[in-house]
């Protein structure tokens, strides 16, 4: 047999025959917390009727009722046309539209045009992912004659080779990856 089913209490009772005199029922304490609050909710409860019915007042209730409908149907209901109302807010809203549109012209007289761009501007488009036309794209969309023909030539040898120097070759390969 196993030691220590042979030293529980359990054991040692069952060959000595003797009970405890202790018991619970079953469930109980699962079920104990429920019936202590529930009992406790009981004896919080008025002892007294808190409501009352007036006398006579399931007789007379359909009485009551049917004279308040006789006299909700002799009254005069005003009624408000849908296309009236809407009718009075169009004057309204066409002067406001039109009082934005003159606005919006009236102070947007700034033009923006490309020596107005920097290169950081196009730069940022380009790395939020606006940039993502097609060269043969590009070239359709600008005309030969926005670039003057020779704009590389007023780049000196020197400062091209400064440039290719400063550049950091892992960048453009992994641009292309």
């Amino acid at each position: 047999m196993d030691k220590k089913l042979k030293h529980t209490i359990d054991y040692l009772n069952q060959k000595v025959d003797k009970k405890t005199g202790f018991s619970t029922p079953e469930d109980y304490f699962d079920k104990v917390q429920e019936d202590i609050s529930t009992s406790l909710f009981i004896n919080n409860l008025p002892k007294e009727k808190p409501f009352s019915t007036p006398n006579d007042y399931f007789s007379t209730i359909e009485m009551n009722i049917f004279s308040k409908l006789e006299l909700e149907k002799n009254k005069k209901v005003k009624i408000i046309s849908f296309r009236k109302r809407i009718l009075q807010y169009i004057p309204a809203t066409a002067a406001a539209t039109i009082l934005l549109f003159i606005g919006i012209n009236y102070f947007n007289t700034q033009k923006i045009t490309f020596e107005d761009i920097t290169i950081n501007d196009i730069e940022s488009w380009y790395e939020n992912g606006y940039g993502n036309t097609n060269v043969d794209e590009l070239a359709t969309a600008l005309n030969t004659s926005d670039f003057e023909d020779d704009i590389l030539s007023t780049i000196s040898d020197e400062s091209l080779e400064d440039y290719l120097y400063t550049i950091d070759n892992n960048i453009l390969i992994n641009e292309n990856e």
